[in-house]
């Protein structure tokens, strides 16, 4: 029996594994940078930010573990991506900016020590092997974040959203720099860098064992339950979105000489409550960043679980909890700068995948279909991620800027994949029609 309270915690847990460093930190920028278009940004942030990752999570709950949406793809290829996405997800990108988001937003305004090397290495070994405890058992983990971390986030998140409302520091500005003509699609590109698509593809495996444990395994009832709690996760993510943009494009007044959008909502949150704001700020990014990192490195562990069975979860907890120790001490700003192109190359396909299950039903060849489409996908993002990097040379660039739309916005890859998408299907049903002729002819 599922009852009203599980649903709940459910859905509570749910928000706060999705609540991590990238939904603290970008949207209050994008917020400044949009200025009086602040609302549109935050809807383009909406889609891929909210909209992507809950159906991902619906589709993974059902299918049990996100690898089965890549059934149809060559296993090698299958494994290189969800190894890929792990690691970005996890240890290499994600992980070590929650835990860098914990230490220069969450502990070093607190004034205890003064940041620097020795404070910052010894800050992410405490906080990663605190999270590690509630990782070591699953069990433990779901219900310690259902019940007692989101209920505190969300009470000190709406005491921010009220005085935010309410007394908001500045008037809005004009936008700035591709928000002033792409205000929508910046927004878009800007929910890219939260990589909740990636991780709802890791969190709905999660989400499946813990209705597994109700003895709760049908598809239709994984599906439904899924869908409920998971709209209490969606209207939380975007009532926070929404405040955070809006925060964002009210901070004129501290956001001149800031770097990133952690370092708004400090500033804002200092500037609101004085001395107590500092220790709310604190309790914030502490409690999204652990239960983040608790979830996204359990699905990692599980996962590479399945490659031998002597490295078991337990090793691979700790091994991504020392690594993304390690990782962590290149500093936030680095992690951000690092991060986008390695999105820009692999989040595309991990949209596509998620989309081609939904249309696979419709596929005469699914294996024709996912391999031609996946291809297009992945050439199209590499050019994204090398302009991204200004590696592409002027002609290049000119000619795709020219020829390609989207490109400057980062979604160079959007029409081509539709083009191949549809495409692949014709293949398919021409590679089935030639497959039934030669039957019938040996026939």
């Amino acid at each position: 029996m599922f009852s009203t309270k599980d649903m709940v915690i459910l859905g509570m847990m749910v928000f706060a594994l999705f609540l991590g460093a990238g939904n603290i930190i970008f949207p209050p920028m994008a917020g400044y940078q949009s200025g009086t278009d602040w609302f549109s940004t935050s809807l383009g942030f909406i889609i891929t930010g909210v909209i992507l990752p809950f159906m991902t999570l619906v589709t993974v709950a059902v299918k049990g573990r996100g690898e089965r949406l890549s059934v149809d793809l060559p296993k090698w290829v299958a494994v290189i991506f969800w190894v890929a996405l792990y690691l970005i997800v996890g240890s290499t990108f994600a992980m070590p900016r929650v835990t860098n988001t914990a230490f220069e937003m969450g502990f070093i305004p607190l004034g205890f020590i003064e940041k620097s090397t020795t404070s910052h290495l010894t800050f992410a070994l405490i906080f990663n092997v605190c999270s590690l405890f509630f990782m070591l058992k699953q069990g433990t983990m779901i219900s310690a974040i259902g019940k007692f971390m989101t209920p505190a986030l969300l009470i000190l998140l709406v005491v921010v959203g009220i005085a935010v409302v309410a007394e908001p520091l500045s008037p809005i500005n004009a936008p700035v720099k591709q928000y002033a003509d792409y205000a929508f699609f910046g927004g878009v590109i800007d929910g890219y860098q939260t990589m909740d698509v990636l991780s709802a593809m890791a969190f709905g495996g999660i989400v499946a064992r813990a209705l597994a444990s109700k003895n709760i395994t049908q598809p239709r009832q994984v599906a439904f339950i899924t869908i409920k709690a998971g709209l209490i996760s969606v209207s939380l993510l975007a009532a926070l979105y929404i405040c955070l943009f809006y925060l964002g494009a009210t901070s004129e007044l501290v956001a001149n000489t800031a770097t990133n959008g952690g370092q708004i909502f400090s500033r804002y949150v200092d500037t609101l409550f004085g001395s107590i704001g500092t220790w709310i700020m604190c309790g914030i990014v502490l409690l999204a960043s652990m239960t983040t990192l608790v979830g996204v490195t359990s699905a990692c562990a599980d996962y590479f679980a399945t490659f031998h069975h002597r490295l078991g979860y337990r090793f691979w907890v700790v091994f991504f909890t020392l690594l993304t120790t390690i990782v962590s001490t290149f500093g936030l700003d680095t992690l951000l700068r690092v991060t986008i192109p390695a999105l820009l190359m692999i989040y595309p396909s991990s949209v596509t995948i998620v989309f081609l299950q939904f249309a696979r039903r419709y596929m005469a060849a699914p294996r024709v279909t996912y391999g031609i489409t996946i291809a297009v996908i992945v050439f199209m993002s590499l050019l994204d991620t090398l302009n991204n990097m200004t590696l592409l040379s002027d002609n290049v660039k000119g000619f795709l800027v020219s020829n390609l739309p989207l490109f400057e916005q980062g979604m160079g890859w959007l029409i081509p994949g539709v083009i191949a998408f549809i495409t692949s299907l014709f293949v398919g049903n021409l590679f089935c029609n030639k497959t039934v002729q030669l039957t019938d002819e040996k026939a």
